[in-house]
């Protein structure tokens, strides 16, 4: 399995991974709606940046009543058929990283799919801060 991983040295918190995030998934940039969540500890000093850990034994996918959530080896990370989501929460309860929302304009599950495997947020980081890691 992929996930992004973070060198907290040279992330500056600059938002871009953020914006990059957003503008892909939801055709508009707006940090607060992407698939991460920055904590700014001290702007420019130490950000702590978090995304879906594409959990090898994956609760979300296990309590999803619909299997919209599924665990993809060929592809190396979590999908999610936002056709069979029925925005039950499941999901977004178990989740024991808080990576999963349900968003508020489609009512389906929102979580990070690496970009379909292109990782924009990885490819975009100006500071070359973020990277893909196979477990």
């Amino acid at each position: 399995m992929k996930k992004i991983v973070v060198n907290p040295d040279l992330c500056t918190g600059c938002e871009t991974c953020a914006l990059i995030c957003s503008y892909y998934n939801l055709g508009g940039f707006n940090p607060h709606r992407a698939c991460l969540t920055i904590e700014h500890f001290k702007k420019g000093v130490f950000n702590s940046l978090s995304f879906c850990q594409q959990c090898e034994d994956a609760v979300c996918s296990k309590v999803c009543p619909t299997n919209a959530l599924e665990i993809d080896r060929e592809k190396g990370y979590i999908t999610l058929d936002k056709d069979k989501c029925i925005a039950c929460g499941n999901c977004v309860e178990q989740c024991p990283f808080d990576m999963i929302t349900i968003d508020p304009d489609t009512n389906k599950a929102f979580k990070c799919q690496l970009c379909d495997g292109e990782a924009y947020c990885v490819r975009y980081c100006p500071h070359n801060a973020l990277g893909v890691y196979k477990k």
